[in-house]
């Protein structure tokens, strides 16, 4: 890597974003084997120049390397970190090198480790450099490469150098699509012939969040090598191009799936006594009564995994463990009381989309239940989910079932979520001061209890109660009650209120916004334009009826119009009705999105939808004195 240089030191803003706080000058990565009489490394060289134009915490964020180590069996290493910050000072280049004393080392659980290190003396101004010689024993498994980050970036390349006898597919991710070349030569390091790919991309801008993406990394342009086959000096060709039921195949007979899951005894006699206690044997009302014993029992330590860290019998009886030690211990308890139950490999939302079958891209496992034809997902590592109501967490894609008993191992689609239903009854009466008093009655099922059991018990009533008033425009709540809290399906608040911002009093007349504290005053679509799909999770119904009591000596002499939108062919609809009889006045609203996911060139279409919504919400009835 070339000197950092006085102008380099100068220079006060990217040409790429003008906004940017900091930028990726130059970041260069190298992937080689080494071979040995009695090992295979992979190898890859860093090398990388970040320049600092603000000092901002998520510019400074550039200045810390964090990297991730594989250590459970063969351990991955990293060596020889150099890094260095330049300052310009008093008109001379200054330049402070990385002690390694600041280089720290964290072991973050069983499977991995971490090597951090954050350069000194970065300020505005600064240009660091970073290099790092990572190890590696899982020579099939090469990182992806990444051609786009959240900072613009000037100049990116990479270069990979493969035995050819080992044969890759290139999958190209993202938007950032860099020149490439591939060409054959002698590589010295290995003795032999090799495939070099060489990759560059100049001028990349930021990768952006959005509001409403599943991962943002799923967008990240990059390319992925998947390696499909080897071949021996004898000409034997080994193949590791896998289907996803090989994929579940390799799952299913590993120790984990095959013999652990199969230790029962130690929850046998509490299953047992569910089952004495139950009418109907294999029955949904059996299965949930397992279900929350499972959730009562076991306590997730937050650790996403598909294999067991404790066992089913260390788990059991220290009530917690990762994941796998939860959802499989699920399976064999619902197994144990004769049911038709299988584990579900997963890649949760935080964990990327698998673009192709590998088992590396699957970090999570839920459990998939059969009864009566009838099909339910179930994750016990959260107390507040339900049948077929999982954790938001694990709707990111596909999953893969584990059906050992039956030899069923393949790809299926997780169940869609039923549509969230929200319904808010709301009594108002207004007096001639213009305040509102009245009850609200809302009710909420499926997702949207889900969220709310989360929610209330995260907190003190006391806390949530306050959280509620300040959503709701700061209405004053002087009763409230929640049904159905600590069991499952919906539940319904009920509140008796006071609120004082629904009207404006000019002369003789009050403007009524009759939609009250539930007005949303900005659209949350604001981007001219979208790149990545907007995605609400699960679809969902949201139903408002409001019934007003106007004072006696007033009248309406002006009432909003109704309106009926649809977004697309059957993506969404919006409704709103009002109607006046004397003194009552009755608003409903309906607003269902049927899709869930909406995509880029769908849009506008939606930032008008919600324009139009939102104006309409905001509309006002006008009551005249009556003289």
């Amino acid at each position: 890597m070339r000197e950092v240089s006085k102008e380099e030191l100068q220079q006060s803003a990217s040409e790429i974003d003008s906004t940017a706080g900091a930028e990726i000058l130059y970041f260069d990565k190298k992937v080689y084997y080494e071979v040995s009489v009695s090992s295979v490394e992979l190898v890859t060289e860093v090398r990388k120049r970040i320049k600092f134009y603000d000092t901002r915490p998520e510019d400074l964020e550039y200045a810390t390397e964090n990297i991730y180590m594989y250590v459970d069996g063969q351990r991955e290493s990293v060596s020889k970190i150099k890094a260095y910050t330049y300052n310009l000072v008093s008109g001379e280049v200054e330049e402070t090198k990385l002690d390694r004393s600041q280089i720290f080392e964290e072991e973050l659980s069983k499977r991995y480790e971490k090597t951090s290190f954050t350069l000194p003396k970065v300020k505005k101004g600064s240009v660091i450099d970073i290099y790092y010689k990572k190890r590696s024993p899982y020579y099939s498994n090469i990182e992806e490469f990444k051609f786009q980050f959240n900072i613009p970036a000037e100049k990116i390349t990479a270069t990979i150098s493969t035995p050819e006898e080992f044969i890759f597919k290139v999958i190209p991710k993202g938007n950032v699509l860099p020149t490439s070349s591939l060409e054959t030569k002698m590589d010295q390091r290995l003795g032999s012939v090799a495939n070099i790919y060489n990759f560059s991309a100049q001028d990349i801008p930021a990768l952006k969040e959005e509001l409403l993406v599943d991962n943002i990394e799923n967008y990240r342009g990059g390319i992925l090598f998947e390696l499909m086959s080897t071949k021996d000096s004898y000409g034997n060709i080994k193949s590791f191009s896998k289907s996803w039921g090989d994929v579940a195949k390799s799952i299913a007979y590993s120790n984990d799936y095959e013999d652990e899951i199969k230790k029962t005894n130690i929850f046998e006699d509490d299953i047992d006594a569910l089952i004495a206690n139950t009418d109907q044997k294999q029955s949904l009302e059996l299965a949930k009564k397992i279900f929350k014993h499972s959730k009562s029992n076991l306590k997730w330590n937050d650790e996403k995994s598909k294999y067991f860290d404790k066992g089913i019998r260390k788990a059991y009886k220290e009530k917690s463990g990762n994941s796998a030690d939860i959802n499989l211990s699920l399976v064999a308890m619902l197994r144990y009381a004769g049911f038709n139950a299988t584990p579900v490999v997963i890649s949760t939302r935080d964990n990327l989309k698998p673009i192709f079958p590998t088992l590396d891209r699957l970090n999570y496992v839920i459990a998939r239940l059969e009864i009566d034809n009838e099909e339910y997902f179930l994750d016990a590592t959260d107390k507040y989910s339900e049948f077929n109501i999982l954790p938001i967490r694990d709707y990111n894609w596909n999953g893969v079932m584990i059906d050992t008993p039956n030899k069923q191992w393949k790809l299926i689609d997780l169940k869609e979520p039923e549509p969230s239903k929200l319904v808010n009854m709301v009594n108002a009466t207004l007096t001639g001061d213009g305040d509102v008093e009245g009850k609200i009655r809302t009710q909420k099922t499926n997702h949207y209890s889900y969220l709310f059991r989360k929610k209330y018990f995260a907190q003190s009533e006391e806390d949530y109660i306050r959280d509620k008033e300040s959503s709701l425009d700061n209405l004053l709540i002087n009763e409230y009650s929640v049904e159905n809290v600590d069991d499952e399906g919906a539940v319904t608040e009920s509140i008796s209120y006071e609120y004082e911002n629904a009207v404006e009093k000019i002369g003789d007349q009050l403007f009524l916004k009759p939609f009250m504290f539930f007005i949303d005053n900005e659209n949350p679509f604001k981007l001219e334009k979208r790149n990545f799909p907007v995605d609400f999770v699960y679809s969902f119904s949201d139903k408002y009826i409001i019934n007003f009591k106007i004072p006696d000596n007033y009248e309406i002499t002006s009432i909003p119009e109704p309106l009926k939108l649809k977004l697309g062919e059957n993506s969404g609809m919006y409704q709103y009705v009002i109607s006046n009889s004397g003194n009552f006045i009755r608003l409903a609203i309906d607003f269902e999105m049927y899709d869930h996911r909406i995509l880029p060139k769908d849009y506008e279409f939606l930032k008008q939808f919600f324009n139009e919504k939102i104006k309409k919400e905001s509309e006002q009835i006008v009551l005249t004195k009556i003289k």
